[in-house]
């Protein structure tokens, strides 16, 4: 495993990062928790294998990651790992250090190393998070020894971003940034000349950019290696955050990032294909993170979306339209989850974080699939 300085905040973090918010679940609706038996293995073998840093967050998994990432840890030299959660400015403040205290419980510590605000962007921080108290609640924490480290994990735009890069309150960000998503370069770089650490979300796209098999890169590599080690060429970042489910990920994930080292000609020469490829799903980022979900209207918001990426890459394919016809007409529409049962009521732009335009991309899902009955 490969480290790196994180900033000015003295921590050597491991390149790769253990994401927990893809964990294994179990249960039904909104019964659904994480599923310990499976999950705390994975996180345990991930640890062994070098990774020193985890990130979870209250929301995760139906509030339940954090608890996963407590058990992991349990019984293990806390100074050797960097555990990072997240809280969302979504109650009072009053409320929100309250949170705290029940995260700590959850994760069985006695101190957060990064604690992030979790989707901020500017005009929350300048309306909210300084005027109404949540940032001197935070700094209150830090000084009782609860916290180590103030961030802010962001979908803002670069601009913004890089606002609150520089009202220098916090000392690490989590942001976006993969081979289809760049333009948080400018923002990383700041970051880092202002002496923040700076850790990545989707490094493979939540998934989404592993799908595209049709491009199939040389010298042994899969696709996940390439975006992998992508992100991990840019110096800039200190730790790509991988939403690992399996212990086969877990594992490649390790290998990869063990054997990180500068990208071959080949491997560029890789990247730019592979750029050129999906420069049609630039407006369609989804990463199946699910906080549009769930939908008033019962549609299946994220499998609806991913097979409008899989027909914009694979529509002409006989092969895969036979597999588009099956699981949309033969499972979503009998379960009412197609997306022409959206009735546009448009709750859920406010809360996907890609700023999907939800509803009208679910009128292009229903669309192309009317062809293809």
């Amino acid at each position: 495993m490969k480290y790196r300085k994180f900033g000015n905040t003295g921590a050597n973090v491991s390149i790769l990062g253990f994401g927990a918010m893809r964990l294994p679940m179990k249960g039904e609706g909104e019964n659904q928790q994480v599923d310990l038996d499976q999950s705390v293995p994975m996180i345990q073998k991930g640890l062994d294998s070098g990774i020193n840093y985890i990130d979870t967050a209250w929301a995760y998994l139906h509030e339940t990651s954090e608890r996963a990432v407590g058990e992991a840890i349990a019984g293990r030299d806390r100074s050797k790992l960097y555990v990072s959660t997240k809280n969302p400015m979504n109650t009072e403040p009053a409320e929100y250090r309250k949170r705290l205290d029940v995260q700590l419980k959850k994760l069985k510590t006695d101190y957060v190393d990064f604690y992030h605000i979790h989707g901020l962007n500017f005009n929350v921080y300048q309306y909210k998070a300084e005027p109404k108290g949540y940032m001197n609640d935070l700094r209150k924490a830090k000084e009782e020894g609860l916290i180590r480290h103030i961030s802010f994990s962001s979908h803002d735009t670069p601009a913004n971003i890089m606002k609150i890069i520089g009202t220098g309150a916090f000392e690490s960000m989590l942001v976006q940034y993969n081979l289809l998503h760049r333009y948080n370069e400018a923002a990383i770089a700041r970051a880092v000349g202002k002496g923040m650490g700076v850790t990545i979300m989707g490094p493979v796209g939540g998934g989404r950019i592993t799908f595209l098999s049709q491009l199939k890169p040389r010298e042994g590599r899969s696709l996940a290696d390439l975006c992998l080690r992508f992100v991990f060429a840019n110096p800039n970042v200190g730790v790509a955050l991988s939403g690992m489910n399996t212990m086969e990920m877990v594992e490649e994930n390790v290998r990869i990032a063990d054997h990180d080292g500068p990208l071959s000609q080949i491997e560029m020469e890789d990247i730019n294909a592979m750029l050129g490829q999906i420069k049609g799903l630039e407006d369609l980022y989804c990463t199946g993170c699910g906080y549009c979900m769930p939908c008033s209207s019962k549609v299946d918001i994220p499998t609806n979306l991913l097979l409008l990426n899989y027909i914009r890459i694979y529509g002409s394919q006989q092969n895969f339209k036979d597999g588009f016809i099956q699981l949309y007409h033969k499972r979503l529409v009998p379960n009412e989850e197609a997306a022409e049962f959206c009735t546009e009521c448009g709750e859920c732009l406010d809360k996907c974080p890609q700023q999907i335009e939800i509803p009208e991309r679910m009128k292009d899902v229903a669309a192309e699939l009317a062809k293809l009955k």
